[in-house]
């Protein structure tokens, strides 16, 4: 019969104790890993997002129409001509009616503002 000062049963109670308490251990930690790498998850979805919303969105090419009238008879190589040192186009439509293009938005805007 054994009672509670045998030494053997002290013995494996101690190291039942011990293994279960390293399992416990084990799993608090899988659990504590398992929320941090969600929560890092779900902070760099956020991130992305917010740097998505907050990047400034590319323009297509902007076309503005000239008609004939308000050129006053310049020709296509002078219209070019008076910006100088910026990427400029003037492309001529089916229609006859000819559009100038620029390729920055900030060259339309300094440009063409008072128009």
């Amino acid at each position: 019969m054994e009672t509670l000062l045998d030494e053997a049963h002290l013995g494996r109670r101690n190291a039942t104790l011990l293994a279960g308490g390293r399992i416990l251990w084990r799993r608090r930690w899988q659990r504590r890993a398992w929320r941090s790498l969600a929560g890092l998850a779900t902070l760099a979805v956020a991130a992305l997002l917010i740097q998505k919303m907050t990047e400034p969105r590319l323009r297509p090419l902007t076309a503005l129409a000239l008609p004939h009238a308000q050129t006053g008879g310049l020709t296509d190589d002078e219209l070019l001509a008076m910006f100088p040192n910026t990427p400029v186009g003037l492309i001529t439509l089916e229609n006859g009616k000819k559009r100038l293009i620029f390729p920055r938005a900030a060259d339309e805007q300094r440009f063409m503002a008072r128009y």
